[in-house]
């Protein structure tokens, strides 16, 4: 499994968002939104972050876009999340049948028997119904996903100690790389 984020966007807004309940439309908003009040948001923002209720709204204006190479088993919960989430992926039905597969096609621990049997499925030439059927979970999918802070939030607040071993490895992925992990996660004392 493979998640890379590459590109994040929207903090400065979200901050600017979060301020104008305090803004006087008197004063230009190029002047009134200056550094001491960027400074003071970002403090705001961090004693709200994990505060639902809407007090924490401010985090679906922070976008995210990553990379993840991921097994179907992952996919298919990670479609739990549809809120929030958009999804572009490789197209397994034009790739399947391109070749046959070898083991760094699949996630780590699928197993060898089940790589066999599928590649004596695709030399008969079945239809792309029949290929996808005699797919292992283990095949690795790659998808570009769009999300934002709230929903990551949302994510890694209900999967991140989950027992399928690829839940962890993506919470971790996104906290070591996204710019603010500090809004998105509070790991308790324990």
């Amino acid at each position: 499994m493979q998640t890379i984020v590459t590109e994040e966007a929207g903090y400065e807004q979200a901050l600017l968002g979060l301020s104008l309940s305090f803004y006087d439309h008197k004063t230009p908003l190029d002047e009134w939104w200056n550094e001491p009040k960027k400074a003071r948001a970002g403090k705001r923002a961090l004693a709200l972050a994990m505060r639902q209720g809407g007090h924490n709204k401010f985090l679906e204006t922070i976008q995210v876009w990553m990379y993840i190479q991921a097994p179907r088993a992952f996919w298919s919960e990670f479609d739990t999340y549809r809120s929030g989430v958009t999804k572009n992926s490789a197209s397994t039905m034009h790739t399947l049948s391109k070749r046959t597969v070898t083991m760094e096609d699949f996630e780590e621990g699928t197993a060898p028997a089940s790589i066999i049997a599928f590649n004596d499925v695709l030399r008969k030439k079945p239809s792309v119904t029949e290929l996808k059927l005699a797919l292992p979970e283990g095949w690795l999918q790659e998808r570009l996903v769009c999300t934002n802070y709230k929903v990551l939030q949302h994510i890694i607040n209900q999967r991140h100690d989950h027992r399928l071993k690829q839940w962890p490895q993506f919470c971790n992925a996104v906290l070591a790389q996204v710019q603010h992990p500090e809004f998105i996660w509070k790991q308790e004392a324990k």
